[in-house]
């Protein structure tokens, strides 16, 4: 049977309602309630590990940067290819730990880009920041479908949205904003449920920081969504602008509404909580179209702002002490 952990605030919950002696509740405290001295050493180890490779790639950028003018060409595709090297060499070799080949494998795809960046730039083969990306982005996608790194997942997340709203921008020339916030959220989508397809690696688990900032990031375009809906539907704009806007308005309420059942249904806590945040969002964002600049509107904005808040907090404590306790 799986051992419970306990954190400090159902520590004191357990102290105040029952007769358990002080000395008793010091020893679950120091049991429970404090980081142990491994935990403290994997944290430093860790923390120190992360920052080596980050402050290393960053250097090597920064490095570039500044000495850009008098460096010769071999010279700076002779340094970038050495950390592709290294990298790539410690991101495959199993005589380092997996965490070590996972972060690698994260700085052999940022190199990758700072390469791409240099040959656009030695041989100005164009300005185009999307060519960079999308090539960039193809690149890595292979990478990160092997790699079964949460940290290559959050990476090829932020570049494949990059991506897209720079083609939006430079090559599809996209008027309307609908459009864009459609695309950006089948995009998110698809990388939230992605990962979770069981296609290369069966035994893959993504970390949960993936799935709950790409939950973020779905929730946050479809509030976006509805409220570009919401605040332009009775406003003089040319058609093309309004392109997608009904379908923005029904995916972005359906992914709102479904994330509250899901939630609910499979008692995940964060999912539940981020569309319940959004449908109070978009509450608020209808009582302001509905109030406009009427006297009585700050008042009824402050009210449900805090009935809200104090709804969010009480419903999303409730559930999750429940929904733990049953799992």
């Amino acid at each position: 049977m799986k051992e419970k952990k306990l954190n400090k605030r159902e520590l004191f919950l357990f102290k105040a309602y029952t007769s358990i002696a002080d000395q008793d509740f010091e020893v679950l405290y120091q049991q429970h309630g404090l980081a142990s001295e491994k935990q403290w050493k994997d944290f430093i180890y860790w923390a120190l590990l992360i920052c080596g490779i980050g402050f290393l790639v960053s250097g090597i950028v920064f490095f570039f940067a500044f000495n850009w003018d008098h460096m010769p060409v071999t010279v700076k595709f002779s340094l970038v290819g050495l950390g592709i090297v290294l990298s790539g060499y410690f991101a495959i070799t199993p005589r380092v730990n997996e965490s070590v080949n996972k972060i690698s494998l994260l700085a052999t795809t940022v190199l990758i880009g700072v390469l791409l960046a240099v040959f656009g730039q030695t041989y100005q083969t164009g300005a185009n920041a999307y060519d960079l990306f999308l090539t960039w982005l193809i690149v890595a996608t292979p990478l990160t479908l092997v790699g079964q790194s949460t940290y290559q997942w959050l990476f090829f997340s932020i570049l494949a949205n990059t991506t897209l709203i720079l083609a939006c921008v430079q090559r599809l020339q996209v008027d309307s904003i609908f459009v864009g916030i459609l695309l950006l959220l089948l995009l998110n989508v698809v990388l939230l449920f992605l990962p979770l397809c069981k296609v290369l690696y069966r035994n893959f688990e993504i970390g949960n920081s993936y799935t709950q900032i790409q939950s973020v990031a779905m929730y946050l375009l479809a509030t976006v969504g509805f409220g570009c809906w919401l605040f332009t539907n009775d406003s003089s704009y040319r058609p093309e602008e309004l392109t997608g806007a009904l379908w923005t308005l029904l995916l972005s309420l359906g992914l709102i509404g479904g994330g509250l059942v899901l939630g609910w249904m499979r008692k995940q806590i964060y999912l539940f909580s981020y569309a319940l945040i959004a449908a109070i969002s978009d509450g608020l964002m209808l009582w302001m179209k509905l109030f406009k600049d009427s006297s009585e509107g700050l008042l009824v904005y402050m009210l449900y702002a805090i009935g809200g808040i104090f709804f969010i907090i009480k419903m999303v404590s409730t559930k999750s002490k429940e929904w733990k306790h049953e799992n």
